[in-house]
């Protein structure tokens, strides 16, 4: 809506996790090395929290992207909150199999043979678990580290890379078993401010701006507001166009951005 007022090819700060948009700050690019370590090493686990917002979607779109798809077959799953039958099941589904079968014995022997024939082909499986924080049942957490009983000849058939807000560290803590074998860990921050700029002067310029659109005293109150939450920094931003264009200002500024923010942070009166 407001691509042509500020010259613009696509919407700069959509919330979408995008991998081919990929902001490489330091902390990005080390917990993106550290999943590409993990994949390209065939490690059993990896685990990478943060809080809400933060890129952790982000970056293992990212790492999908990266890894060559000759030698890696990565899914993802995004809804692991089900029993381990259905949860086994999803994970068959996102690999393109079709379970048939309610028998949770059944169903590993199949995806067993499923990752035994992509490994004798030479690519070797990645299994992005999204959202982790949010599984209740202890069965499922359970299943998860049966998954790295899938072995063969001492090496594992499948690497795991779970993704999780700051309770998955508490549910992982509890599982002894499971944390043990989690041989790559990262946590995710918010940006700084000088990284928050960074992010998005990079989301601008891929989206073809040819000058500078934030003023200073805007970047203030963003990360005042924000506080370096890239998710954060998205909405108000995207916010802050909107009404910059509707204002037919030629950048955004602070008054720009604090009525952004009262439309954000919007509540209808009580009756």
């Amino acid at each position: 809506m407001y691509l042509d007022h500020w010259g613009l090819r696509a919407p700069p700060f959509d919330n979408a996790p995008d991998g081919e948009r990929f902001f490489p700050s330091p902390q990005h690019e080390e917990a993106a090395a550290r999943l590409m370590y993990a994949a390209e090493n065939a490690k059993g686990a990896a685990m990478l929290t943060g809080e809400v917002g933060c890129g952790k979607t982000t970056v293992a779109r990212a790492v999908m992207h990266r890894l060559p798809g000759g030698r890696f077959d990565c899914r993802m799953i995004e809804n692991p909150a089900t029993e381990p039958v259905d949860f086994i099941r999803s994970i068959l589904y996102s690999f393109g199999e079709r379970p048939e079968t309610d028998s949770k014995s059944t169903l590993l022997d199949q995806l067993r043979g499923r990752l035994l024939q992509r490994n004798a082909d030479g690519v070797h499986p990645v299994l992005f678990v999204d959202e982790v924080h949010v599984i209740r049942s202890q069965a499922t957490f359970e299943e998860l580290r049966m998954l790295l009983n899938l072995q063969h000849e001492g090496r594992f058939l499948m690497t795991l890379i779970l993704l999780g807000q700051m309770p998955l560290l508490e549910k992982i803590a509890v599982h002894r078993p499971l944390a043990e074998r989690i041989s790559v860990t990262f946590h995710l921050e918010a940006l700084d401010f000088k990284n928050m700029t960074r992010y998005m002067a990079f989301r601008l310029k891929q989206s073809g701006a040819q000058r500078g659109i934030f003023k200073q005293s805007a970047l203030n109150l963003i990360y005042e507001y924000a506080a370096g939450v890239p998710l954060r920094v998205n909405t108000v931003c995207d916010r802050a166009l909107l009404v910059g264009m509707m204002r037919k200002a030629e950048s955004v500024d602070a008054a720009i951005v604090k009525e952004a923010l009262e439309d954000i942070q919007w509540k209808p009166k009580p009756q």
